[in-house]
């Protein structure tokens, strides 16, 4: 056994505050330093502070882009060649799609004696086009030749790529998203008076029911779809209010539709929020809209505070969302079903408190980010060992 630390290089595309990168730096800061040497490799659209205190070393390419771009990917591959035959990585850790794809090619040129892919979610789904599907879908079966473990964050996500034919069984583990859920399950304990203050502050009134949504403000996340849904219910329930917590680059196109159907004082937009266990607290009801994911941490969340879920069926969701048991699982883009669930829910008090009871008994330690760090570490030196490294 060499006295040499162990070269560890993860990539991914985008490097912000979503899952995907949450979950990549959170990975990196558990690995055992004196054992590990560390390296973060991001593309162009990358938040340096929010890899600080993880014991990586940050190294950009600015040429790893999240779009397709033919003339941005070859460069971007052959930078990732380049890097990984001279820092010499044991591992090459992958995240994400395009990162997915270009590092696991570059490092079999390399010849990395380990690699491998983080699956966050699927470059391949319904919502896409056929081509797309089918160009992703080649891409994904060509670079398991390259890829030695698939580290899948749900079940549901890793039965997709099972049943496209991405691989086999073996070839893949399930290792959850860990996270901090102490400020949610202290949330779960807020008083009735302490849920009030909140809808106070943020100018709801205090006998509202309120539905909410927390996910960037992106067109994929499916805001629109519940907007529709408050435009079916708000002229009969008028206690009924939304609220999106969150940013994002739809921003005005979905406040623009909630200006034109004239809810503007029944749907509120809370912006970027650092208060997310109070605000879910105070909600009623829990939305999921997304059109895609891997498996959705806001429903892990939303479990951990004891707050019901309606949702549109995604990688996932049913993971999280037992339906019946904790809340309701709909077709995606299924307003009507939804907005009857929601109705229901408005009626029956009583089954919104004992799904959100049955919700909290979902979470156990699967979710902490220890768990999820020692896995990750125990999956490297298993590696290491069959490949000789240890």
């Amino acid at each position: 056994m060499s006295s040499e630390k162990i070269r560890v290089g993860h990539v991914i595309t985008r490097f912000h505050g979503a899952g995907g990168a949450k979950n990549t730096i959170m990975t990196c800061a558990g690995l055992d330093k004196s054992r590990f040497e560390v390296d973060l490799i991001v593309g162009a659209s990358a938040d340096k502070w929010r890899a600080e205190g993880a014991g990586v070393t940050w190294i950009q390419i600015p040429d790893l882009v999240r779009q397709v771009h033919p003339v941005k990917d070859v460069r971007a591959a052959r930078s990732l060649k380049h890097l990984f035959a001279e820092r010499h990585y044991d591992i090459v850790h992958t995240h994400l799609g395009k990162a997915g794809i270009l590092g696991r090619w570059a490092a079999s040129q390399a010849k990395t004696p380990i690699t491998i892919h983080g699956l966050h979610g699927a470059t391949f789904n319904p919502t896409q086009s056929a081509i797309s599907n089918a160009v992703y879908l080649m891409l994904e079966k060509k670079a398991m030749a390259w890829t030695d473990k698939i580290i899948s964050v749900g079940e549901d996500l890793m039965q997709r790529y099972l049943d496209a034919g991405v691989g086999r069984p073996e070839d893949y583990v399930i290792i959850h998203s860990g996270m901090d859920l102490t400020a949610f399950r202290q949330a779960a304990e807020m008083s009735r008076e302490q849920r009030r203050a909140k809808r106070r502050q943020l100018g709801i009134p205090e006998d509202a029911f309120i539905a909410g949504y927390i996910a960037a403000l992106e067109w994929r996340k499916g805001h629109h779809h519940l907007i529709d849904v408050m435009k079916e219910l708000a002229p009969t329930y008028p206690k009924l209010h939304m609220v999106f917590a969150g940013e994002g680059f739809s921003s005005q196109r979905l406040k623009q539709l909630v200006m034109d159907a004239g809810l503007t004082d029944r749907i509120h937009f809370l912006g970027y929020r650092n208060d997310v266990p109070e605000i879910m607290a105070m909600l009623d009801v829990k939305l999921f809209a997304s059109e895609r994911e891997g498996l959705p941490q806001v429903l892990v969340q939303a479990d951990a505070v004891g707050v019901p879920v309606l949702a549109f069926e995604a990688e996932g969701v049913r993971e999280m969302v037992h339906d019946g048991v904790n809340g309701f699982v709909f077709p995606h883009g299924d307003a009507k079903s939804m907005a009857s669930a929601l109705v229901r829910f408005m009626k029956e008090p009583g089954l919104r408190e004992e799904m959100g009871e049955k919700g909290r008994a979902l979470v156990d330690d699967r979710w902490d980010i220890a768990t999820m760090q020692r896995k990750t570490q125990e999956l490297y030196d298993e590696l290491l060992q069959e490949k000789g490294l240890l």
